[in-house]
Parts: C-alpha cells; sequence; structure tokens
C-alpha cells in the first residue's frame, strides 16, 4: 500500500518538531561514547575520564564503547550514520579528523560532518635518538642526519600518524632524503628505539619520558607550542628554528551533524566544567596528557579545517595513501 505523500510530509513535521522538546529533556537516559581507541590507550583515558564526570554533570550513565579499527575512521564514519539525539558521542581525534580523511579513500568524511563540541585534551611529540647515535642537541643531530650518505631512516608510531609526517617536514626542512619506518603502536616504536634498531623518531611523549629521563633516550625538541612540563629542559621545535613543525596530538568531543543547539549549549558547558575540575587534571597528568585552551563550537572546527589543509599537502607530498 503506498502512503499519501501529505501523510509522509506530516510525519516528518511532526518529528521536527519533537526534536525541540526532546532537547529540553536530554538526557533522559545513558549516553554512549565512541572512543577510537583499545582500552589503555591514550583516547581511552580520555573517555573514560570524562565519562565518569559527565556522569556527576548530567545526572545519566556515560558508557565508553571502544572502536579502534581503522584509527578511528570505522568509528567516525558509522557516526555520519547516527541520529543527532545526543545519545551517541564521539571522540575525536587529530589523526581521525584531520590526516585520515586526506590519507585514505575510503573515509568520505570533513570535520564539517560532524557537530564539534570542545577538544578536551593534548599532548606534543618529541623528537628523541637512542644515546648510540651521538648527537646531544639538535645542532648536532641536524649535522648529522646532512653527513650520511645514505637517507637516514626515522619511526614513527604509526603510519599515517602526525609523527610520520613530522619526519617528512624535518628532511624538508634540512633538504636532505630520509626513510620512513613505521610501526603499529607507540610501545613497539619505543622498544626499538631503546634497543637501537630504530634509533631516532617522533614519539609520544608520554611514553618516551620515562626513558628520556632515564638516559635511555635523547631529546632533541618537542613539537608543542610551550616546553612540556614533564620534558622543561627540553626546547620546542619552534626555539630550534623548525616553527612549521609544531603540531599537537589531541583528543576532543564530537557529535554528529546537526545536534540541536539546546544539547550541544549543556554538553559544552558539562565538558568545559570537567576539564577544569582537579580529578580530571590529574587523571590525564598520569597518561602525558594536559587540558587544551578553551575551544568549542565553530572555532575547533575552524581549527580542525586548518589543520587538515595542512596536512592534505603533506599527504599530497609523500604519496601516502592509507591500506
Amino acid at each position: 500500500m503506498t502512503i499519501p505523500r501529505r501523510a509522509l510530509c506530516a510525519a516528518a513535521l511532526l518529528a521536527l518538531a519533537t526534536l525541540p522538546a526532546q532537547a529540553q529533556t536530554w538526557p533522559e537516559r545513558p549516553i554512549k561514547l565512541i572512543t577510537p581507541s583499545t582500552p589503555g590507550g591514550p583516547p581511552d583515558a580520555y573517555a573514560r575520564a570524562l565519562a565518569d564526570l559527565l556522569f556527576k554533570e548530567l545526572g545519566q550513565p556515560v558508557v565508553v564503547e571502544n572502536s579502534p579499527a581503522v584509527g578511528g575512521m570505522v568509528a567516525a564514519q558509522a557516526m555520519t550514520r547516527t541520529p543527532a539525539d545526543g545519545y551517541t558521542l564521539l571522540v575525536s581525534t587529530a589523526g581521525m579528523m584531520t590526516i585520515t580523511p586526506n590519507a585514505n579513500p575510503r573515509a568520505r568524511y570533513v570535520p564539517a560532518d560532524f557537530t564539534p563540541i570542545c577538544q578536551g585534551v593534548e599532548a606534543g611529540l618529541v623528537l628523541a635518538s637512542h644515546p648510540g647515535l651521538g648527537p646531544r642537541n639538535f645542532a648536532q643531530l641536524a649535522q648529522w642526519i646532512k653527513a650520511q650518505k645514505t637517507p637516514p631512516t626515522y619511526s614513527s608510531f604509526a603510519p599515517g600518524s602526525p609523527a610520520h609526517f613530522l619526519g617528512y617536514q624535518l628532511a624538508e626542512a634540512l633538504k636532505v632524503e630520509m626513510t620512513h619506518v613505521p610501526y603499529r603502536s607507540s610501545p613497539n616504536q619505543i622498544t626499538d628505539m631503546v634497543g637501537g634498531t630504530a634509533p631516532l623518531g617522533f614519539v609520544q611523549t608520554a611514553t618516551a619520558g620515562p626513558q628520556i629521563k632515564a638516559g635511555k633516550l635523547v631529546a632533541y625538541a618537542t613539537t608543542a607550542g610551550q616546553r612540556s612540563a614533564e620534558l622543561p629542559d627540553v626546547p620546542t621545535v619552534a626555539e630550534i628554528g623548525l616553527p612549521q613543525l609544531q603540531t599537537t596530538v589531541w583528543f576532543g568531543l564530537s557529535a554528529p551533524k546537526g545536534l540541536p543547539a539546546p544539547i550541544v549549549q549543556r554538553l559544552t558547558a558539562a565538558h568545559q566544567k570537567v576539564l577544569a575540575s582537579a580529578d580530571f587534571r590529574q587523571r590525564m597528568a598520569t597518561s602525558g596528557l594536559a587540558p587544551a585552551a578553551p575551544l568549542c563550537g565553530e572555532a575547533f572546527l575552524q581549527q580542525m579545517s586548518a589543520e587538515s589543509a595542512r596536512w592534505a599537502r603533506i599527504v599530497k607530498a609523500t604519496g601516502f595513501v592509507a591500506d
């Protein structure tokens, strides 16, 4: 039986009319928070701390669901098909939102396909090496790299990650060729760096910090805008004359596109209250993460779009295509 067009239109209008009312009473049931990480990974640490504290702010449980497939691309794609009712949220990451859409032709999404809530936490990377390499500061490292007769190698914690493309930018700045050695996780990368198998690379500060303090790795520069609280004696990339390498790995909160404004406003206020709490800051510090500067809504989207444009150029220059 064919449903009359008039009846279909009336049903659609009724559904739209109920959205504002539902938004005013949100949340009335548990909320699902999807994180593109295995349990225990940095995005998962942010997600679980956020979930615990949002429960106190919103009065409903926030249940974390891990979806690490394809670096979070599968989770992001699922969110583009999810109802914008506030009951499914996403931990968005720098890689997922700004690199993957440029590096993986199967992604088929951009930052504007989501409702940006707020950036949450961030951490810089650190350029480091095995002590056996020889250099003790960046000037010495640059000389060493330029003196090699064959292209030296550098490692990253994942192909298509910021660490991968920062190595390309380093080679570009020094006007040399370097060969990328990708790993599948930060712990695996660190193990081989400490062992001298892959002596040079950009690594996550939280993973590399203890090894640097123990003298098992030498740190040359960090990539955030300010010096790392964990490695205060290590200069930033801007301080060594390479501001184009400045970047952070960040995690934030996003929702399906079209989330009603009242829900956006409540989530934004709750998220920022969580970030300001001593409990949250302590939990993030143990994971090597720091609350990001206030960046919500349109400003958050603009930053993601700008970062996406930056990585698009570099991805194209490297010829990298995610498999």
